[in-house]
């Protein structure tokens, strides 16, 4: 009855004999653990006394390997690897020695795979997320290949610490199973079940697939500790490499339009106003809302850049691409990070350096890099069209510095 009352008044039950629990500190360490309200030695967890999470997350697990399942397990996945002839020094729950700390670990099984120490860890979907990280940096340091494999893994619904495997091994899981073990045997290759996502444009990915799969079809990553069937990242990096140049592509489409139309706009408003409309939807199709009106446009600006692209005066009556440098300044402060980038990027330096024979666009030079190395925002880049600029301009933001013109 007791144990009723607190079974009710409790927010915590223990995962392994439902056991309500409550949260304390360890008085050494100062990390809290869960403890049980009534401990009468029924679980295999013990959480009163002495002992550090550590070592009742060790006790919790080796309980639990006690398991029929967790022996069967074994037996198959020891008999799978003996039926292959690329594994060696095959054992079973012996000792592993760190050679590099004193710690230890007693894997399942454990054998060598071409030259490769390879370790394999039942896992019954109990095990703490802490135990399977230790294990991880053990075997790693060990220069070792950890595979943890399973029972079953359901598509859905799983523990965390199934997700914290399977998320961890590139959305691949492995499952041993009597039918593994006749196949391995049968075949002379070790086998199990492999169980993958793909992923799907947008970011989301498919239902599990499943087959079963022999061990040297498998990617082994030892520095990663991962082991897969399907390369689920690399399938993705190449969705996102693809839409990327798919985005590319459109948006070099919208600037190449939108350099025809504003190179005749410059020249002759009226002829070329016509045009606003269509360039407004293609770019709104993608995504981006240019102004209502042409007049709206940093027209200044874009005849800055587009005079440096193209090494000649666009859109002024000047005689010589050097006005367009004097118009920056001191007519635009705002407009001169994206020039200076400008003549970087279109390699522009030799063109106005040949045309400043009065040498005063060098004194102007000269000048305000005195004033930004006195005042650094003294030049602060005008902000207000950045997202236009960097659509028609992109190669122009790859360059944090500035050429010294």
């Amino acid at each position: 009855m007791q144990t009723d009352r607190v079974r009710d008044s409790s927010r915590y039950c223990c995962s392994i004999c439902y056991v309500p629990v409550y949260v304390v500190m360890h008085p050494s360490s100062r990390k809290f653990f869960l403890r049980h309200s009534l401990e009468d030695g029924r679980c295999s967890a013990i959480t009163r006394g002495t002992l550090s999470q550590e070592e009742i997350n060790a006790i919790k697990y080796n309980g639990v390997k006690e398991s029929r399942l967790h022996f069967e397990m074994k037996r198959w996945i020891s008999a799978s690897l003996r039926a292959d002839s690329r594994f060696s020094d095959i054992a079973v729950e012996e000792r592993w020695s760190g050679k590099i700390t004193r710690d230890w670990r007693k894997p399942d099984v454990r054998a060598t795979f071409n030259g490769t120490p390879v370790v394999f860890e039942v896992q019954l979907s109990t095990t703490y997320i802490s135990v399977i990280a230790q294990r991880r940096e053990f075997y790693l340091k060990e220069g070792a290949l950890l595979v943890w494999v399973f029972a079953s893994f359901p598509d859905r619904e799983r523990r965390l610490t199934q997700d914290d495997v399977f998320f961890n091994n590139n959305r691949n899981v492995f499952i041993v199973n009597q039918q593994t073990r006749d196949r391995s045997i049968e075949s002379g290759n070790f086998s199990m079940v492999c169980a993958w996502s793909e992923p799907t444009p947008g970011g989301g990915h498919t239902e599990q697939k499943r087959e079963i799969v022999s061990f040297h079809d498998l990617t082994l990553d030892i520095q990663s500790q991962r082991v897969f069937f399907y390369d689920f990242d690399g399938a993705r990096d190449r969705q996102m490499r693809e839409v990327w140049q798919a985005t590319a592509a459109k948006l070099q489409y919208l600037r190449e339009r939108f350099e025809r139309w504003f190179m005749n706009y410059a020249t002759d408003r009226a002829a070329h106003l016509d045009g606003w409309d269509g360039l407004m939807d293609a770019f709104l199709l993608e995504g981006f809302q240019l102004p209502e009106y042409p007049s709206q446009l940093p027209e200044p600006l874009l005849k800055i850049l587009y005079s440096t692209k193209h090494g000649r005066v666009v859109g002024w009556d000047f005689t010589s691409f050097i006005q367009v440098a004097h118009r920056v300044m001191p007519g635009s402060p705002g407009y001169l990070h994206y020039f200076r980038a400008a003549l970087k990027t279109y390699d522009r330096a030799p063109l106005i350096k040949s045309q400043d024979q009065s040498g005063k666009w060098r004194a102007k030079v000269q000048a305000y890099r005195r004033l930004m190395a006195e005042e650094p925002n003294a030049f602060a880049p005008d902000t207000r069209h950045q997202w236009l600029l960097q659509v028609l301009f992109p190669e122009i933001f790859k360059w944090e510095g500035a050429v010294n013109v």
